[in-house]
């Protein structure tokens, strides 16, 4: 994958993230630096290397992976990442918590993955996909499960400021609407892991027919990253009693709001006359 770009924080959450995708010896790696990283600081890329049983080579490999130009530029951002408040450490969902227990761990789970989220996606990729939605004839949403719900979310949202968009949560229908898709035209997949098989079956046949295709998933190498041609991230931790899909749903719902309110804002003018003709629609169902 393409490394990523900084943004200043995050370095650890990514690296926590990439780490069960990485090979023997960059997982060993960097199991080491979430560790040990105030270690990490004080030592050379000699000493780090031996440490982790592994090569100077892979340590500046997986130093690039994460948007790093090298190991003294990875101990300057870590730097900055451990001088930074400390965020709350966000427990999973137990068997046996009650109520006002439950309320605490499922809004913290929400939080940590909005602001992890913020650390990861990239400004570029979002204003590419602002760009490519904006100018589109269509838009077409695939996701399956939760990702599935949140691609209805975002065919309201865009329908609402008046772009043509679409959600399909049946893998067949999502096939057969990518391959009538053409140049212009938009896709884009849902998919928390990335390896969700019908949605990036679906976006590989949208960009065989022409169409910008858009992956929402998570940080990290995915199959997705094959027929995607721009890729907004997420992050939400694994582990837990549903403490995944609260965390992925939350991260994606708030990258389709983004991506709304920044294409609404592209095309004011348009965007109001289209809540006005929407409001009014719908205005007699509501008592």
């Amino acid at each position: 994958m393409p490394p990523a770009r900084h943004t200043g924080i995050g370095n650890l959450t990514r690296l926590r993230e990439l780490r069960p995708r990485l090979a023997d010896a960059e997982r060993r790696l960097a199991t080491y630096i979430l560790r040990h990283p105030r270690q990490v600081l004080d030592s050379s890329i000699t000493l780090v290397a031996g440490r982790a049983r592994v090569s100077e080579a892979t340590v500046v490999r997986l130093c690039r992976r994460i948007g790093c130009r090298g190991y003294q530029d990875l101990r300057i951002r870590l730097a900055a990442d451990l001088v930074l408040p400390p965020r709350q450490i966000y427990e999973e969902i137990e068997p046996d918590d009650d109520s006002p227990t439950v309320k605490r761990k499922v809004f913290g789970i929400s939080i940590r993955a909005l602001e992890e989220t913020l650390d990861v996606l990239d400004d570029r990729a979002l204003e590419s996909a602002v760009e490519a939605i904006t100018a589109a004839r269509r838009v077409d949403f695939y996701g399956v499960g939760a990702s599935g719900i949140v691609a209805m979310d975002a065919q309201q949202k865009f329908l609402r400021i008046g772009i043509d968009a679409q959600a399909f949560v049946d893998p067949h229908v999502q096939a057969a609407s990518a391959a009538l898709l053409r140049r212009g035209d938009v896709a884009v997949g849902i998919s928390d892991s990335g390896s969700t098989r019908d949605t990036v079956h679906s976006l590989g046949v949208a960009l065989a027919a022409g169409a910008t295709t858009v992956a929402i998933t998570r940080y990290g190498p995915s199959p997705i990253d094959k027929v995607a041609q721009i890729r907004l991230h997420t992050i939400s931790s694994e582990g837990g009693i549903r403490g995944a899909a609260i965390a992925s749903r939350m991260a994606q719902l708030a990258v389709v709001d983004a991506l709304t309110m920044s294409a609404a804002l592209r095309r004011y003018e348009q965007t109001l006359a289209a809540l006005r003709a929407t409001r009014g629609a719908v205005a007699e169902k509501k008592f």
